[in-house]
């Protein structure tokens, strides 16, 4: 897991990903909230930030229903000659799979999306 999360500190940060984060956190709050559990906005985070791990965990990942530009612009790019493996030919499906892959990796990351919220609320980040 420590491999990703340096993976993801590399890649440049975008609103989407502090967007896709404060939905997540306030989601989660909100329900809480509705079954009569309020909790503070730091814990909302940790919270929030556990049951995202665990969802990874499980080899799962959090992305928009509706791609997003940058996910469009990745899957118009995944078979450029420059990103593909050198082979003359390869099946649809393998095509399809990296697409796929490359929309999925340019999604809006919800751990920077973090780490640039507890920044901006002048918390240490402890990824």
């Amino acid at each position: 897991m420590t491999q990703k999360i340096s993976e993801d500190q590399n890649a440049a940060p975008s609103q989407a990903d502090i967007d896709t984060w404060r939905i997540l956190k306030k989601a989660l709050k909100t329900a809480l909230s509705d079954r009569g559990f309020n909790i503070e906005a730091e814990e909302a985070s940790l919270v929030t930030r556990f049951m995202l791990e665990q969802i990874e965990t499980s080899g799962l990942r959090v992305v928009p229903a509706k791609p997003t530009t940058e996910m469009q612009q990745a899957i118009k790019q995944a078979l450029d000659q420059g990103k593909r493996k050198s082979v003359a030919w390869v099946e649809p499906r393998t095509k399809q799979r990296w697409r796929y892959q490359a929309a999925i990796d340019a999604a809006p990351n919800w751990r920077r999306g973090y780490l640039l919220d507890q920044g901006a609320d002048g918390g240490q980040p402890t990824a």
